[in-house]
């Protein structure tokens, strides 16, 4: 007997428990269209009906274009198995410090074709398990320096389309897992010596359409992994010695529709890899003797646009695989 009411004594404990972690949770006084999300993916229809553990279980949210203009801080609290978060195309401006807070098994987060002007410095603190950040197409000028610190295991990062005149020294220092970063479509002059260093997993690298006039010495030099670098529309005029130097998987180069007048002796040198490389639309009238002579990978090469008068000898000899 005393074993049978030990038994319905631990079952019902149990039973507790299991109601404790299923408290409802009133969400109905979130912003409108985040407790509309929520609901639809629940497929319920009672907002103070929504328990925590079903909160919980919630994998992918989707706002995309509903007219957002603001987030409150605790929109999101409690979804704490969301993976892919839809913000996209809407009216931010801004967000709340704190609005992603508990979402530490995030994947993809969603926030292009907003208005977004400034970021908090802590906005994406605790996002350990984030992979993908858009952030493309908004209207920020500057970046807190350390508003990516702590996203280690980013992969994908697109800035492209905002309106950023600098960065922060070491503003990716923590992304060491990036493999694609688009900063396209600013207005940067230049970029930090050094801002690249830690970036040693990066396969893709887009700087074109900036105000570009000079390139700091090694500013790729630890980029090893690197397959492409895109650096056309921009305003060079030159390009340091070794600037490509230990890229030597590198698979596609741009640096058309700049306004380079020359080139340095062995700039391609170790670049065995390539197999795109366009120098259209600059300013150059010839090329050093041998500038090629490294490049027998090269399948596709674009010179158009210059004002080329005369070329070495030969320069095109050991270019077997030229299409």
């Amino acid at each position: 007997m005393r074993t049978l009411l030990n038994c319905l004594l631990l079952a019902a404990a149990a039973l507790s428990t299991v109601a404790s972690q299923a408290q409802a949770v009133n969400i109905c006084d979130r912003t409108a269209q985040v407790r509309d999300a929520i609901l639809t993916a629940l497929e319920a229809d009672d907002c103070a009906a929504v328990d925590s553990q079903a909160l919980a279980g919630v994998e992918s949210l989707v706002l995309q274009e509903k007219q957002l203009t603001a987030l409150r801080a605790g929109d999101f609290s409690g979804l704490t198995g969301l993976q892919n978060l839809n913000l996209q195309e809407n009216q931010l401006t801004t967000l709340p410090d704190s609005v992603f807070d508990g979402l530490t098994g995030l994947r993809n987060l969603y926030l292009y074709r907003n208005q977004l002007e400034t970021l908090p410095d802590s906005v994406f603190d605790g996002l350990t398990g984030l992979q993908e950040l858009l952030l493309w197409a908004n209207q920020l000028e500057t970046l807190p320096a350390g508003v990516f610190d702590g996203l280690t295991g980013l992969r994908s990062l697109s800035l492209w389309a905002n309106q950023l005149t600098s960065l922060p020294d070491g503003v990716f220092d923590d992304l060491a897992s990036l493999q694609f970063l688009s900063l396209s479509e600013n207005q940067l002059t230049t970029v930090p010596d050094g801002v690249f260093d830690s970036l040693t997993g990066l396969q893709e690298l887009w700087l074109r359409g900036n105000q570009l006039t000079s390139l700091p010495d090694g500013v790729f030099d630890s980029l090893t992994g690197l397959q492409e670098l895109w650096l056309f529309g921009n305003q060079l005029t030159s390009l340091p010695d070794g600037v490509f130097d230990g890229l030597t998987g590198l698979q596609e180069l741009s640096l058309w529709a700049n306004q380079l007048t020359s080139l340095p002796d062995g700039v391609f040198d170790g670049l065995a890899s390539l197999q795109f490389l366009s120098l259209s639309e600059n300013q150059l009238t010839t090329v050093p003797d041998g500038v090629f002579d490294s490049l027998t990978g090269l399948q596709e090469l674009s010179l158009w646009g210059n004002q080329l008068t005369s070329l070495p000898d030969g320069v095109f000899d050991g270019l077997a695989s030229l299409q």
